[in-house]
């Protein structure tokens, strides 16, 4: 009888202190003793065996192994069939966990037999198994509750405002703000609260600015919000990406469509007019395997449509415009006879010729210009706002000014580390006046 407690050749605990009689399979001493045929097996490696049962059955020479779009897959075969039960504990011999593999038995031979126990089993003389997938051997992701609209709730509350008397007077002028590359749903730097308590901050330095403008003489009468993509963070943008998250799809459009109507609930009350101009980002669409589906599929813009569909009920909210891209990658707006253009900037990122992102972003309105009759506007940009690339930059190239935005997400460890280099998290912020296409800026840090 078995006898629990230590091994004295396996140093394994809870095992065994008996000679393992060979001619039994391990499946049958794991139903005698209860102790893991996993063990038993490790045991065996130990103990010296009849020639004849060195192997668990007669199939080594027949095992192949092949790579199947990255994972491991294993096919054995034998000269007899033999119970699954066994196929698995060669995997251990091999060197395996069973529990990594799918497997399967073979179709070539099959069988049912009883065993002494009048138990019924399977046999085969073939046996396949496929390694899972990083994701499938991986933790289930845990999501965290959070409540966007709560956290909001509570930072307004903890947040005393006068709210002044507007009065427009001097020459017209618009300020602009952009809301871009917040990518609710990353758990790293702070994770999801870190970045909605961030972009609250973001939403009163915008107010305050729009105060100390105002007090230097500008009318801003216009507010134009520019929404540049990449406001969720997706959940199937790359492998794996559900395991890096603190909040699932769903939790990540409600949370978005609560700041956006956060921010236009502060600021758009300040102002006689407001555009609101958006586009769509990679991150935001809807991928099967990887690859989009319908270009127009896009939570970055479903959350603003939902933010439009929730206003569009509010009396004091009817002077808010929208420009909302659909299929097309950029939009524009009319401000005091300017042209303002933003694109996400993952449609020339890859599919365009140049150097650095100015390069390709001058590259990129060059091809818009050449087709100025298909694109119109686009390709007569005055102001172009780009974002993606989460780094501050800007170009004067003449007619257009180019204007890359900082994001507003909490930062990328792994890419700061491959890279050497980081970017502050800020919002943009500008105005535009009919004499002057961009004038008064300030990155809100």
């Amino acid at each position: 009888m078995a006898v629990l407690g230590t091994c004295s050749v396996c140093d394994y605990e809870k095992t065994h202190d008996i000679t393992i009689d060979t001619s039994m399979s391990p499946t049958r001493w794991e139903g005698k003793t209860g102790v893991s045929r996993y063990s038993i097996i490790r045991h065996l490696k130990h103990e010296p065996a009849p020639p004849k049962e060195k192997v668990l059955h007669a199939a080594s020479a027949g095992d192949s192994f092949a790579n199947n779009d990255g994972n491991l897959v294993i096919t054995k075969t034998a000269d007899r069939i033999i119970p699954l039960s066994e196929w698995h504990d060669d995997l251990v011999a091999d060197g395996f966990d069973p529990n990594e593999f799918t497997t399967s038995h073979g179709h070539s031979v099959w069988a049912q037999r009883s065993t002494e126990e009048g138990l019924v089993t399977l046999y085969a003389n073939k046996f396949s198994a496929v390694k899972k997938t990083a994701k499938e051997l991986g933790k289930a992701a845990v999501y965290a509750e959070i409540d966007p609209a709560g956290i909001l709730a509570q930072l307004r509350a903890d947040h005393i405002r006068i709210e002044p008397t507007v009065t427009f007077e001097g020459e017209a002028s618009a300020f602009v703000v952009s809301i871009n590359d917040i990518q609710l749903g990353q758990s790293y730097n702070g994770g999801s609260k870190a970045t909605i308590a961030n972009f609250h901050r973001y939403i009163e330095m915008a107010r305050q600015r729009i105060l100390e403008l105002r007090k230097i003489g500008r009318r801003l009468d216009t507010l134009v919000v520019v929404i540049g993509g990449d406001l969720v963070e997706g959940c199937v943008i790359y492998a794996n990406q559900a395991m890096s998250l603190d909040m699932h799809r769903k939790q990540q459009v409600e949370g978005i469509v609560a700041l956006l109507l956060h921010a236009l609930d502060t600021l758009a009350p300040l102002f006689e007019t407001v555009k609101v101009l958006a586009c769509k980002g990679n991150h935001g669409e809807q991928r099967i395997n990887g690859k989009k589906t319908a270009l127009g599929d896009n939570d970055d813009t479903h959350c603003v449509e939902m933010a439009k569909l929730g206003l569009s009920r509010d009396p004091t909210m009817q002077h808010i415009t929208w420009t909302i891209a659909e299929d097309e990658a950029a939009v524009w707006v009319d401000v005091y006879g300017w042209t303002l253009v933003t694109t996400h900037g993952d449609i020339y990122a890859k599919g365009v010729s140049g150097a650095t992102t100015e390069r390709k972003a001058h590259a990129w309105l060059k091809n818009m210009a050449a087709a100025v009759k298909h694109f119109g506007k686009i390709g007569r940009a005055d102001v172009l706002i780009t974002h993606h690339f989460h780094h501050d930059e800007m170009a004067d190239w003449g007619d257009c000014l180019w204007r890359q935005t900082t994001s507003q997400d909490r930062g990328s460890p792994e890419f700061s580390q491959a890279s050497g280099t980081y970017s502050e998290p800020g919002m943009l912020t500008g105005v535009m006046m009919p004499g002057h296409r961009w004038c008064d800026e300030q990155v809100l840090y």
